[in-house]
């Protein structure tokens, strides 16, 4: 006999020996029933328990209910009010914990171990910075080995450049919350913005921690009419900051050829000491000149083709991000033709057109730049949206958009030419834009 056939036969025996015990033990009880249950405890006749007793029950039974159903009522008055209020309280300590990982060892909320520093480059108040970063020529010359770090080819060697970080408060005001964790999940390779966040698999921050980066940036937030004065403010500032440069480096230049001057005047003057200083005269005029160029090429520029610099040229205009903060700096690479694409496409060459034809796409383009559009939905001419694109509905006026949109639409520049000098910024197409 198998041992699976034995295991079958007593439990078949086990069944029917535990069914036959309650048959037998049914059967007892009904032959032998008892004329009164054993465990029955006598109490009191019914006359006495339908009089005061029975009244006080039901009183008690009366006043139970209505504290019940007040104390219901109650909880239900009370408990949005809570949700609420529980709700406001976890976000005020994810707003703390927020402050703690933007913080630097200059505020009050740093703590070594958690503190990602990100008030290095924004600013402590999150208005905005700056980063160095070191940047590589990408010249065909420069890709060969032997150019490679060579003095001798100093357009190949590396060079350290001044990088803007945006400013914060801006920022929950052009992008999604989405888009907000995106960035600082996958950082924004090329730039010196790193990931952040573990999906990314180069960060060590999980979603909880991302979470509260967002929100203590979206408790940063402007209102939107500060940040439309902000921005009609911005492109006088623009042109006077322009005009700055150039006060400045020719106050430079006053000085270097006095002190040239005088330094040829005294006997005492080594021919090295000469040559350092004319030296630096010459490199204060070269700069000079870049920054003329730069002013006089801003003083020729539309409303519209300034705030696309101020708004668009980031990721539009390869370079921008440094270019912007020392236009008069010669070893900076030829700055491409404005919105020739970096991060974002090219709108040269009549690309915008193409994307937004005619009428109704002047209007899209328009709507485009104002809202935008989430990611894989279509926009323009069969254009799918990566849900990358800011909105600037809520930081721009609608003349200031469309003055974009307008530019943007005139951008017939070829992005294959260069601009003369290292701090030339604009393409012979842009010119005639704006003349």
């Amino acid at each position: 006999m198998s041992f699976k056939l034995t295991l079958i036969i007593l439990n078949v025996i086990a069944v029917a020996v535990t069914l036959a015990v309650v048959f037998w033990y049914v059967g007892s009880k009904k032959r032998n029933p008892e004329s009164e249950p054993a465990n029955l405890t006598p109490f009191l006749p019914d006359e006495q328990l339908e009089g005061r007793r029975l009244e006080r029950v039901l009183a008690t039974s009366l006043i139970s209910a209505a504290i019940m159903l007040i104390a219901l009522l109650a909880y239900f008055i009370w408990e949005p009010w809570r949700t609420e209020a529980g709700t406001d309280q976890f976000l005020e300590r994810s707003i703390e914990r927020g402050a703690t990982l933007f913080a630097n060892d200059q505020m009050d909320e740093y703590q070594s171990e958690f503190s990602l520093l990100c008030a290095d480059c924004h600013g402590e108040e999150a208005t905005g910075g700056t980063e160095q970063e070191i940047i590589e020529s990408d010249l065909d010359e420069c890709q060969e080995e032997e150019n490679q770090g060579n003095v001798d080819v100093p357009q190949c060697l590396p060079i350290q450049v001044t990088w803007s970080a945006p400013d914060l408060t801006r920022a929950s005001l052009i992008y999604s919350r989405a888009q907000l964790i995106d960035i600082i999940t996958y950082g924004r390779p090329g730039t010196p913005m790193p990931a952040w966040g573990v999906k990314s698999g180069e960060g060590a921050k999980n979603a909880q921690s991302i979470n509260d980066l967002v929100n203590y940036i979206t408790s940063l937030a402007m209102t939107s009419e500060e940040a439309t004065q902000q921005s009609t403010e911005a492109i006088d500032t623009y042109r006077d900051e322009a005009e700055a440069k150039v006060t400045d480096l020719q106050a430079a230049v006053d000085e270097s050829t006095a002190a040239l001057t005088a330094a040829q005047a005294d006997p005492a003057t080594s021919e090295d000491d000469l040559e350092v200083l004319t030296d630096e005269l010459e490199l204060a005029q070269e700069q000079l000149a870049l920054a003329t160029a730069y002013r006089d090429d801003v003083a020729t520029l539309s409303d519209g083709a300034i705030l696309f610099r101020l708004n668009c040229a980031r990721c539009h205009t390869k370079g921008w991000s440094y270019f912007e903060n020392e236009p008069e700096r010669v070893d900076l690479p030829v700055l491409p033709p404005q919105g020739s694409g970096a991060y974002g496409p090219n709108l040269t060459g009549g690309a915008v057109l193409l994307q937004f034809p005619g009428k109704s796409g002047l209007l899209n383009q328009v709507a485009w730049v104002t809202d935008g559009v989430p990611a894989n939905r279509a926009y323009g001419a069969r254009g799918i949206s990566s849900g990358r694109m800011p909105h600037f509905g809520s930081v721009l006026t609608k003349a200031q958009i469309r003055a974009i949109v307008d530019y943007e639409r005139e951008l017939f520049g070829d992005v294959s030419s260069e601009s003369a000098g290292g701090g030339s910024s604009e393409s012979d197409a842009d010119e005639e834009t704006n003349a």
